[in-house]
């Protein structure tokens, strides 16, 4: 029985793990985007955000230093499926931008690539089981 105890606790510090990221990623995201429409408190939002991303990239660390091999190959194909997703989106928005439409945020390329990773990590957890 020690073993199942042992595994179940690996499973609830690397969800732990990954709903911190969630977490410290979106805080980022808000400060940083509030930045614009509060010109009082952009100080402080950029220090949060700043704050708030380093805490996501430390969890993020630790999600990943938590897998085994199997969910390393999984994690690795997630991560190439958010870059070429991202990569892909940025080529045709830079097309879009340059027949003349309206430019994007540049929020929207981490955001981008965060959702990408999360559906290439549900994705490929999929097929792996």
């Amino acid at each position: 029985m020690p073993p199942l105890t042992e595994q179940t606790g690996l499973d609830n510090r690397r969800r732990n793990s990954l709903l911190s990221f969630y977490s410290a990623a979106l805080t980022s995201a808000v400060a940083i985007g509030l930045t614009s429409r509060t010109p009082a408190l952009r100080t402080a939002l950029l220090i949060l955000g700043t704050i708030a991303a380093a805490v996501a990239v430390w969890f993020l660390l630790r999600f990943l230093q938590s897998n085994d091999e199997r969910e390393r190959q999984i994690s690795y194909r997630a991560l190439t499926f958010s870059f070429c997703g991202t990569l892909i989106f940025s080529l045709v928005v830079g097309l879009l931008q340059s027949a003349g439409f309206h430019s994007i945020s540049w929020l929207g390329i981490p955001i981008l690539m965060l959702i990408l990773w999360s559906v290439g990590l549900i994705l490929y957890s999929w097929r792996y089981r």
